[in-house]
């Protein structure tokens, strides 16, 4: 009697290990091709470079915008496991997260004429007579733009062209914060899937 009871306990604790296994295969079988693997591929294969650490929230919510095609972001971590700076994100100056470098530079359109601009700051304080959202985005290295109609900035030692209302920055430039899926996808000149 206590041989079978312990024959359709072992019988159900495999049957149900199968049961698990084989949702887990099929649901990931299901699931295919993400419609942004297309895209997250385009911007390594354009020299696109995303700089992140794997403990800052803005970064992981920028990662799950890409659903699975994260697999194929041209990710740069930039933290240790004791969250010290890589010495690849020190090399590139980088000291907010998530930031995202192209290689042709970044273009953006903006009704502001006037944007906000933040100097460097090598100590990291606040320079007398800046708006206050100046203290929140300082670099050590170079100016931060700050434009009304985006809610990310852009950090740039030299100053962009602008020409009728679009700003040109060099390939030395980044956009610091999260950056929206069209705005990647701008820079590189890919086309969204609907």
């Amino acid at each position: 009697m206590m041989k079978s009871k312990q024959a359709i306990f072992i019988v159900s604790i495999v049957g149900i290990i199968i049961l698990v296994v084989g949702l887990g295969f099929l649901a990931n079988r299901a699931a295919g091709p993400s419609k942004y693997d297309d895209f997250a591929k385009a911007l390594k294969s354009n020299g696109a470079e995303f700089f992140g650490a794997f403990w800052c929230p803005h970064c992981q919510a920028q990662k799950a915008e890409f659903g699975s095609a994260k697999q194929y972001l041209p990710y740069v971590e930039c933290s240790t496991a004791d969250r010290k700076t890589t010495q690849i994100c020190l090399d590139n100056k980088i000291e907010s997260f998530p930031s995202w470098r192209f290689k042709d530079g970044i273009s953006l359109t903006s009704s502001d004429k006037n944007p906000t601009v933040c100097a460097a700051s090598p100590t990291g304080e606040s320079i007398k007579g800046e708006p206050d959202i100046c203290a929140n985005v300082h670099s050590a290295y170079a100016r931060t733009w700050i434009f009304s109609d985006y809610k990310f900035s852009i950090k740039s030692v030299k100053d962009p062209i602008v020409t009728a209302g679009t700003w040109k920055f060099d390939n030395s430039s980044f956009a610091t914060g999260e950056i929206p899926l069209n705005f990647l996808a701008e820079q590189i000149k890919f086309t969204l899937p609907q």
